[in-house]
């Protein structure tokens, strides 16, 4: 049976859940965008947020667990995906969670990229920021959440199931998965088997606004600060954990093509599926990840 629910700013679906099951779901999705979105006023992110450089911070486990696993991530990618854009995301206008008739507030001042990690560690569960910054875990979460779902399914003894997240899935078992054609609104451009994977797509073409003439989209590069101009349309990344794949998608969105490649070869258990501006189609990676692939005709 197919379930689905409204979470993060993205429709939740679930394909081979009990009603129980789906109840703790949707409970697991709500708690967590409750906790790790920084649109929500008073909550930890947005609490941590608040805080001024040099003053030890206490991280409830969700949080410190969601920065740790960030943060491996982060230094991977030499920090071109990375969870401090927080001030550059709001300084572009994303200040709110998106929606179609989103007004954005561009602020004008300027954006900024890392290439360090602007805090440290004092402990497990305490960190001290070293200069005014904004945490915005993003993609980060929603892999993050999702891959928590399927530790939680997988301990309820779930053998077959299929979850999906606005494009970050995962699949319990052998599933039929396909990834959406960014021009063709509602068409999928390949349909492919995977097993006990999960599959990230990201891209620049939703979520995108305009602001005295300039056009803005919701990707930055992590190192720059800069919106990001890729010859990539849309990239989809399947690996085995949901918050590796939205990690490497980001990649292809934010550096051109040929270079996303080299990066994304540090991660040899990773597969991916490319849309160009120039309506070319590429994929790479580990083919071994997928079976029985259709491509849309």
């Amino acid at each position: 049976m197919t379930h689905t629910f409204t979470a993060m700013n993205a429709t939740i679906m679930s394909h081979g859940l009990s009603f129980e099951q789906e109840r703790k779901l949707k409970a697991m999705f709500k708690g967590f965008e409750e906790r790790a979105s920084r649109f929500i006023p008073g909550n930890p992110v947005d609490e941590l947020n608040q805080l001024p450089a040099d003053v030890p911070v206490f991280l409830d486990a969700t949080i410190a667990d969601l920065l740790e696993k960030s943060l491996i991530l982060t230094r991977k990618v030499r920090y071109m995906v990375n969870p401090f854009m927080g001030r550059s995301m709001k300084a572009i206008g994303y200040t709110a969670s998106f929606h179609e008739s989103y007004a954005p507030e561009v602020s004008g001042e300027p954006t900024r990229g890392f290439t360090y990690e602007p805090m440290e560690w004092l402990s497990k569960e305490w960190i001290m920021k070293l200069e005014d910054f904004h945490f915005d875990f993003g993609g980060f979460g929603k892999g993050y959440i999702v891959d928590r779902a399927r530790e939680m399914l997988t301990r309820e003894g779930v053998t077959e199931a299929l979850v999906n997240a606005g494009g970050d899935l995962v699949a319990i078992g052998r599933q039929r998965v396909g990834i959406a054609h960014p021009m063709l609104p509602g068409k999928d451009m390949i349909k492919l088997v995977i097993e006990d994977l999960a599959m990230a797509t990201s891209g620049n073409h939703h979520r995108r606004w305009s602001h005295e003439g300039e056009d803005y989209h919701h990707i930055l590069n992590g190192r720059t600060g800069e919106v990001a101009t890729s010859d990539v349309v849309q990239s989809t990344v399947i690996a085995s954990s949901a918050m590796e794949a939205e990690v490497v998608a980001k990649l292809f969105c934010i550096l051109p093509y040929e270079e996303a490649k080299q990066e994304a070869a540090k991660f040899p258990d990773a597969a991916y599926f490319v849309y160009l501006n120039d309506d070319r189609v590429a994929a790479g990676g580990n083919k071994g990840l997928y079976s029985a692939m259709e491509v849309a005709g």
